[in-house]
């Protein structure tokens, strides 16, 4: 088994923008970085881990520990998600494809190394991880022949392509692997399953789980 690299594609800048009823801009940018830290925890085990950023990181202390790069390497690059993400997959096939390529999104904190090792063990020469509404949440590469669409309906576009190129696309269905924080209906989910910096954060920032008798599920207040 070839070992794994893994990239992880994350932004400040508008970072959570459709939390902004409920979270503040410095807020937002607070819960993005605590989820990026729950994630890299969560694949730290697997093998390198680079955070692909857009921007530079800004100054400042909530930022220290992005800034010192333990544990993994920040990769900043100007271009936009899919060409960046497959300027690295080519720069791994120059280099003879030594390394299988893991890309995570950065606002999974619900995920745990052991839904990794779950999906590790899933065949395929793709393996895709669906998110809610269509999405890839999570995509494992084992071949040089792929390359990434996101954005829109990227789950089904990753099968398609998978198809098209001849490849065989393994499905991994996880609840908190296919949890992306994007909306305030998700904190919920944070509060319930989360396990790291991100619920703690909430609970810091004054958010509490609520449920009423007379609805089906719960919800948060602040």
């Amino acid at each position: 088994m070839r070992p794994i690299k893994v990239v992880v594609p994350f932004k400040l800048d508008c970072a959570k923008s459709r939390l902004s009823s409920v979270l503040s801009s410095k807020e937002r940018r607070d819960l993005a970085l605590a989820m990026l830290e729950d994630v890299i925890d969560a694949v730290s085990g697997l093998g390198e881990v680079a955070i692909l950023m857009k921007d530079p990181i800004p100054e400042g202390k909530t930022f220290d520990r992005l800034r010192s790069g333990q544990g993994f390497e920040i990769l900043e690059c100007p271009q936009e998600l899919d060409p960046a993400l497959n300027a690295m997959i080519e720069a791994e096939v120059r280099e003879g494809w030594t390394s299988d390529i893991l890309i995570a999104m950065a606002d999974l904190p619900l995920m745990r190394s052991c839904d990794l090792e779950d999906l590790v063990s899933t065949p395929g020469d793709v393996v895709i991880v669906p998110g809610r509404g269509g999405g890839t949440n999570l995509i494992l590469i084992r071949t040089p022949k792929f390359r990434v669409d996101y954005y829109g309906l990227s789950f089904l576009k990753h099968l398609r392509k998978a198809e098209e190129l001849g490849l065989s696309a393994g499905v991994f269905e996880s609840f908190r692997c296919g949890s992306d924080i994007d909306e305030p209906s998700d904190l919920v989910e944070v509060l319930i399953h989360g396990m790291g910096r991100a619920p703690e954060l909430l609970r810091n920032m004054g958010f509490e789980l609520s449920g009423r008798r007379e609805k089906a599920r719960a919800g948060c207040l602040r």
